[in-house]
């Protein structure tokens, strides 16, 4: 996936219910794309549980990965690997 940088990203929590599901993370690539993933896979790891109950910091990117300040973290291969996934 060499060359996928994120330019920006968005993270959406406008329908997230109190247990943390509906939490959404939209990332912009620099080729012009765009993918958007529900974080609600990610609900059994414990730093994504402090994400999604939003007690994980601000979010920033490096343009590698989209991370946390308590150490979570999500690259663009698994974002798409989110999004490929069946049991979302």
């Amino acid at each position: 996936m060499g060359g996928m940088k994120i330019s920006s990203f968005f993270l959406d929590d406008a329908f997230c219910g109190k247990d943390g599901k509906g939490m959404m993370l939209s990332a912009d690539l620099e080729n012009g794309a765009s993918v958007t993933v529900l974080l609600d896979s990610k609900i059994d790891e414990p730093l994504f549980y402090e994400v999604l109950m939003n007690r994980g910091g601000r979010p920033q990117t490096d343009g590698e990965r989209v991370f946390w300040e308590n150490g979570a973290s999500l690259s663009v291969q698994e974002m798409l690997e989110i999004v490929q996934s069946k049991d979302v």
